[in-house]
């Protein structure tokens, strides 16, 4: 679909000159759905950790935005599918668990691992119906930097549509190497909370990609971090912040982010990811995921002396995060804002977001 009257100018590159994306970009729901087709819909969306898909039969069910997927293991093999019946839409799978084929709730269609067509009750008058035309839609499931990624490849035909873009390597890049020797396919979850955000989905990733906010919204954690030594760099596709600990020799946190919605906050021992997922023009959710090591202390600084403090305390942030969000989506709104300047010592990784987002606006 053509959206021409929401293709933005891309921002100004020299930092210093530049300003913010329109304020339209955040309020109009045509915004929203270009960049449903042009951007989610097209880049690699991280969609779980290999730990749910461990023994062969092991599947769990989860979304691109509304697109219902399926994840499974087959044998040696990772496969994934629309978690949709091709008689009238149904479901084949729901929630997670072990299975050694699939069927449909609706009228019992029944599908391999492979996601071959398999059984049809009742189907037989059925002229110039071909079972092998009529297997599940793959998607692509590709296991990097310990993670499980999917790309919906744009709307093509069914079955032949492959994943759009750059491969996944390009789009991680750096990261792949940087955290190499970091076991996150050993990793065990600890914890996952959804929030609920009353803001655009792009309101929270600029606030996640520059820490300017950080000595009056999170007060705590600016008194964690060394401020004076905070850094982004921006790569092709993601930006990485580094931000020592002070007080704790050789102990550092990164936060990478990578194109469009995902962020992985790196402590010495565990590994926070959230993904950024819009459910309206105004409405996101914050899925926030915990790893960490079987064995490993909790207790790292700078989060706490506990594993319960730990995770109160990332509660904390998001929940800072959240309160300026909201606020920042309602002046939005108002007539006397359109667009804003950067800040050219601390606001680089937004930049690099709008550049990132005029480039796939416009196709």
């Amino acid at each position: 679909p053509a959206f021409p009257a929401l293709e933005p100018t891309p921002p100004e590159p020299e930092l210093s000159l530049a300003s913010t994306l329109p304020a339209r970009l955040y309020l109009d729901p045509e915004a929203l759905a270009a960049e449903r087709e042009r951007i989610f819909y097209r880049s690699w969306q991280w969609v779980g950790h290999p730990s749910r898909l461990t023994q062969d039969g092991d599947y769990a069910t989860t979304a691109v935005l509304e697109q219902p997927l399926l994840l499974l293991r087959d044998g040696a093999e990772l496969r994934g599918f629309y978690n949709v019946c091709r008689h009238r839409g149904g479901a084949v799978a729901v929630g997670e668990g072990n299975r050694r084929t699939l069927q449909c709730r609706y009228h019992g269609w029944t599908y391999g691992l492979d996601g071959s067509l398999r059984g049809t009750p009742e189907f037989g008058g059925a002229r110039c119906f071909e079972r092998s035309a009529n297997g599940l839609v793959p998607v692509p499931v590709v296991e990097a930097a310990g993670l499980l990624f999917t790309n919906l490849g744009g709307r093509g035909e069914l079955g032949q549509a492959g994943p759009a873009g750059p491969p996944l390597t390009e789009v991680l890049g750096e990261l792949l190497g940087e955290i190499a020797d970091l076991p996150v396919a050993r990793m065990r979850p600890v914890r996952r909370v959804d929030y609920e955000v009353r803001c655009n989905w792009k309101v929270y990733v600029d606030n996640y990609l520059e820490g300017y906010h950080l000595p009056l919204v999170h007060p705590r954690l600016f008194r964690a971090l060394d401020y004076g030594a905070y850094k982004v760099e921006t790569r092709r596709y993601h930006s990485r912040q580094y931000a020592p600990l002070r007080g704790v020799p050789d102990s550092q946190a990164f936060y990478y982010w990578v194109f469009p919605n995902l962020m992985l906050n790196i402590y010495p021992g565990s590994v926070q990811l959230n993904l950024i997922v819009p459910t309206a023009v105004d409405r996101t959710t914050t899925v926030f995921e915990w790893y960490q090591l079987d064995g490993a202390d909790p207790a790292e600084p700078p989060l706490a002396d506990d594993a319960a403090g730990s995770l109160a305390f990332a509660d904390e942030v998001q929940r800072e995060d959240i309160a300026i969000c909201e606020q920042v989506q309602r002046g939005l709104a108002f007539h006397a804002y359109d667009r804003g300047r950067f800040c050219p010592a601390r606001e680089n990784g937004v930049h690099h977001f709008h550049q990132l987002l005029a480039e796939h606006l416009s196709g």
